[in-house]
């Protein structure tokens, strides 16, 4: 105790010093965190609050490889917990992309071929005859290119989190708690395109029967593993009790959708979860496939996935359009959109792999209810910010 009270005092002033000088370091570490955005990603950030979007995950694709993924703005408004790359969101119609590949590709190694009536395949429910059927029976390509003609397994959006949860085999017989009249074929199938949820409805009772696994433990044998997609899954129930991964879905009054996440036994057509980056994974292993080879798929079964099949701008497994993902004969692009409850998203990339871009937002009305959903003009402008400063070819 020789410290003198001059030296104490010196001393305290030092360590006032340094704690001033972390405190700054510390702010300039969250200012830096802020000028993170580049100018392109700042002009998509003020989008998405003119837009009154809570938060968007998205993933660029340059030059065959993901440029850039980052989150913008918050996935939880009550907590403040933002968006990052390593959000989860629910991908909605963006699935049915890979339950296309899935069934292509089971076929193929089973040899059976996508012109064969699906109800050889079904054990347990199968599409029940009728007028229409008897005519020409459903096929596994009507199913595929929208053309089968089936009703709607959810007219509601069923179901949200606490409500109860009905089994597949309830659903295609429409029997409680499941709240659609039992799946039937409404028009003669094969006859024209009409986007079709029941057709992808019937795809996954199919696979299970054909390949004796669940659909989960199907895709990801046939689809995540070879893609690369360690951050998707089928989990109906993890969100139920932490719901800290996810990006919590929003109304568009801006809150938490009552009947969402939704859940459902149906999953192949639309309740993957999954992150932009894994999603972008899958658009460069399937244009790999389809340009020179990748182990997803074969080459000649991703030529079938991608080429004009119900019309000259719908292939069995994707949309066909131009940079703006807007529909295009035969266009150069391959993409799919999807809109759920609370959530919206679109996945595009150019059929030779450079430019592409995926895009996930947590804000959506119930899209069975109502045809509106303008929280897709974000994702549409923000694709137009991107592949203008990117100088896309069209």
């Amino acid at each position: 105790n020789r410290m003198t009270r001059k030296h104490r005092g010196t001393l305290r002033w030092l360590i006032a010093i340094a704690a001033f000088n972390v405190s700054m370091v510390l702010a300039g570490s969250a200012q830096a965190s802020v000028a993170l955005f580049t100018p392109l990603q700042q002009q998509i950030e003020t989008l998405r609050k003119e837009h009154d979007i809570p938060g968007a995950s998205i993933a660029v694709i340059e030059n065959g490889r993901i440029a850039w993924a980052r989150g913008f703005g918050l996935a939880d408004l009550a907590s403040g917990r933002p968006v990052t790359a390593d959000t989860l969101f629910q991908a909605q119609s963006i699935t049915k992309t890979l339950t296309s590949l899935a069934t292509v590709k089971l076929l193929a190694a089973e040899e059976i071929a996508l012109d064969e009536p699906v109800n050889r395949y079904l054990t347990g429910w199968t599409i029940p005859e009728n007028d229409f059927t008897k005519k020409v029976p459903v096929s596994f390509r009507m199913l595929l290119n929208h053309t089968g003609g089936l009703s709607n397994p959810y007219p509601d959006g069923c179901c949200g989190p606490e409500e109860p949860l009905p089994t597949l085999q309830q659903v295609l017989r429409g029997l409680p708690p499941a709240t659609n009249k039992p799946l039937t074929v409404e028009r003669i199938p094969g006859t024209r395109f009409n986007y079709c949820n029941g057709c992808y409805a019937v795809l996954q009772p199919a696979l299970e029967s054909i390949s004796q696994q669940s659909f989960p433990s199907l895709m990801q044998e046939l689809v995540l593993t070879p893609a690369g997609m360690n951050n998707t899954s089928f989990d109906n129930t993890f969100f139920l009790n932490d719901t800290s991964t996810i990006a919590i879905p929003h109304d568009v009054d801006g809150k938490p959708h009552r009947r969402a996440p939704m859940r459902h036994p149906i999953l192949s057509t639309g309740l993957m979860w999954s992150t932009a980056s894994d999603l972008a994974r899958f658009n460069l292993a399937f244009t790999k496939a389809l340009n020179s080879g990748h182990p997803l798929i074969d080459q000649h079964l991703a030529e079938q996935l991608s080429i004009p099949s119900s019309t000259a701008n719908r292939s069995l497994g994707f949309e066909l359009g131009n940079r703006d993902a807007d529909a295009k004969a035969r266009g150069d692009y391959l993409f799919h959109s999807g809109t759920g409850n609370g959530y919206v998203s679109l996945s595009i990339i150019s059929i030779d792999g450079n430019h592409g871009a995926v895009f996930l937002i947590n804000k959506g009305p119930n899209p069975w209810l109502t045809t509106n959903i303008p929280q897709y003009n974000f994702i549409k402008a923000s694709l137009k910010m991107i592949n203008s400063y990117q100088n896309w070819p069209d």
